[in-house]
């Protein structure tokens, strides 16, 4: 057996700064990763964040902690992370953009760290943003911009390297000993480590592993394809660009990474052997999104899923499988068209080369909240998951909160929406997606 004040579960983004800052808190920590680091969602993200600036929004202290947390990153952790301050500039560019504005308005004014908006009219966004050539009647500033993914995952490795935690990579938590309230061990496919604490940040994979400690999680997998292209002049993209077909930055290399839009995200759902379960939770949603959601029958996946649920099987004592080394699918059609959506815009993109396409695969709760505290029913164990997109913008302040009231008992960053309880109860899906 291998011991430790605290294992996590998952390698990605929540995982490993997690691990960090439990590290610097004078814990021992050990992480658990199936794959490699950052080898799913955490790496393909664009990386949006909120930043610092006006007037903090008092009662959102999780996305307020995570846009300081950001701002202070590089100087904290020593490691440059691309960390671009220009802004989310979102594109209207019709009525039915402008009616969706409204309505987000008031959830980004209830929700972000920092809510200031600023409304240019189309004249005045040209001065500010002369790239912008093609139509639109108005631009929102916002306080905000994005960081290179990659390179986030890469720091954080290497910090966590350095502060001793250990990373174990290939290592795939299959299950957990219990006593009483308490885990004991948890199951690897290679041994049993006694850990303090256990954190659950396993991602897409988190139902599987909450399943065994008596909390059902309704979480969906939303694929979000990408695509992005050769290095671009500096300063092509103007911070992080959202309009209705399509969401882009521009990374420090002049890479432009390109994704879905605020009013048709591309999203694609591949129907799971979840969907079963949760089809009471999920069809009413997906009836409401029914423009920003595509049902897809993708059969790798089922295969995927269907040979994992075949092994857990085969385990006979509970123990759960889930897939490795995934690639989800990106068809070529969803990268043109982000692209073409992008170069009506800015026509300097339709110069642009396409470097690679690719798919991330996020994991949804229906009311698009994190999952973030103490297991209900268990002492020891602590869930950080269900981030429904928006991980780069609430982690550093759920990392943080969850290593606090491991360490300390308490977080002065306010958990209580986000509270692994309200699972239990009814979830209504939010108005819009993204």
């Amino acid at each position: 057996m291998s011991q430790a004040d605290t294992l996590v579960i998952g390698g990605g983004l929540i995982g490993v700064l997690t691990a960090c800052e439990l590290a610097i808190r004078g814990a021992r920590v050990t992480v658990l990763e199936k794959d490699d680091v950052g080898f799913e969602q955490s790496s393909r993200s664009v990386g949006a964040i909120n930043l610092p600036g006006g007037t903090p929004n008092p009662e959102v202290s999780l996305l307020r902690a995570s846009a300081e947390l950001w701002e202070a990153f590089q100087d904290r952790w020593g490691h440059d992370i691309g960390l671009n301050r220009d802004g989310w500039n979102i594109v209207i560019a019709n009525d039915r953009d402008h009616e969706w504005l409204e309505t987000e308005r008031a959830t980004w004014h209830a929700t972000a760290g920092y809510p200031e908006c600023e409304l240019l009219d189309a004249e005045t966004a040209r001065e500010r943003f002369p790239q912008l050539e093609g139509d639109l009647i108005a631009l929102d500033a916002r306080h905000g911009g994005h960081v290179d993914a990659v390179q986030v995952m890469d720091s954080i490795r290497l910090t966590a390297e350095r502060l001793g935690v250990d990373v174990r990579c290939g290592e795939m938590a299959t299950g957990f000993d219990l006593q009483g309230d308490c885990v004991t061990a948890v199951r690897t496919r290679s041994g049993r480590f006694t850990p303090g604490n256990v954190v659950v940040a396993a991602g897409l994979w988190s139902p599987e592993l909450a399943r065994q400690l008596g909390l059902h999680i309704p979480m969906q997998r939303v694929r979000a394809p990408a695509v992005e292209t050769e290095p671009m002049p500096p300063g092509t993209i103007p911070g992080f660009l959202r309009a209705s077909t399509f969401g882009a930055k521009q990374s420090h290399d002049g890479s432009i990474r390109i994704t879905g839009g605020y009013r048709f995200s591309a999203m694609l759902h591949d129907l799971s052997l979840r969907d079963v379960r949760d089809l009471r939770i999920w069809a009413p949603a997906f009836w409401q999104n029914r423009k920003d959601v595509s049902l897809r029958l993708d059969i790798a996946s089922l295969r995927h899923e269907m040979s994992a649920k075949a092994a857990t099987i085969r385990a006979h004592n509970g123990d759960i499988v889930v897939p490795r080394g995934q690639e989800p699918r990106s068809h070529p059609r969803d990268r043109r068209n982000q692209l073409a959506g992008l170069a009506r815009l800015i026509p300097a993109i339709s110069q642009a080369k396409i470097r690679r396409s690719f798919s991330g695969v996020m994991d949804v709760i229906p009311d698009l909240q994190p999952v973030i505290g103490r297991f209900p029913d268990v002492s020891n164990a602590f869930l950080a998951t269900g981030f429904s997109g928006h991980g780069y913008m609430c982690g550093p302040g759920a990392c943080q909160a969850v290593a606090e009231t491991i360490t300390e008992g308490h977080t002065e960053i306010a958990l209580h929406d986000y509270q692994p309880e309200r699972l239990k109860e009814h979830l209504k899906m939010r108005d819009q997606i993204f």
